[in-house]
């Protein structure tokens, strides 16, 4: 699951400013195969009910769930991603970074989701979905209909903990990021 991320810089030259706690409904940066770069909501809907409002879409149930029927894929750029590991009553935060450089996604006229797929082993204790991670050079085939939801790319993650102040999405700082004991 991803219900967090940042991306620093402005990769698709649309004016997006750092954001180290990009929440759901935010606008952020998206490419597809049509567009080099457009912001984009980030919470799909499918037509028939446009307050749905997902986020995530499980790469698994991409071709059979209606819900996702017509979408249209996208990458979404991205610098890291938060995960909350749950120890007793307590939420903690986790950093994820990656060499990848692209979320996968789908889009339509309403907004875009990120696709998920099961964590890999060594993310798995923290939380049982990850982010579909993409290289630049998986790209055009994403975007031609391959799915490449089990590219070893998505085993290349290092994490560490966070401060909870991530926790709140009125905070937007470098700091957010930065591993705590």
């Amino acid at each position: 699951m991803c219900g967090r991320f940042s991306l620093v810089g402005d990769p698709f030259e649309l004016g997006f400013q750092d954001n180290f706690n990009i929440t759901p409904a935010t606008s952020i940066p998206v490419k597809t195969i049509n567009c080099d770069g457009q912001l984009m909501k980030w919470s799909y809907a499918p037509p028939w009910k446009p307050d749905m409002n997902l986020i995530n879409c499980r790469s698994e149930s991409l071709h059979t769930k209606p819900s996702f029927k017509n979408a249209q894929r996208c990458i979404i750029p991205f610098s890291g991603w938060y995960e909350w590991k749950r120890e007793d009553n307590n939420k903690i935060p986790y950093f994820h970074y990656s060499n990848a450089k692209y979320f996968a996604g789908i889009f339509n006229d309403i907004g875009c989701c990120i696709l998920t797929r099961e964590s890999t082993d060594k993310l798995n204790f923290i939380h049982h979905r990850q982010p579909v991670l993409l290289k630049e050079f998986d790209i055009g085939d994403y975007f031609m209909g391959k799915d490449i939801f089990d590219s070893e790319i998505n085993a290349d993650v290092s994490f560490h903990k966070v401060s909870k102040e991530v926790n709140s999405p009125t905070n937007n700082h470098a700091q957010l990021t930065k591993q705590i004991d």
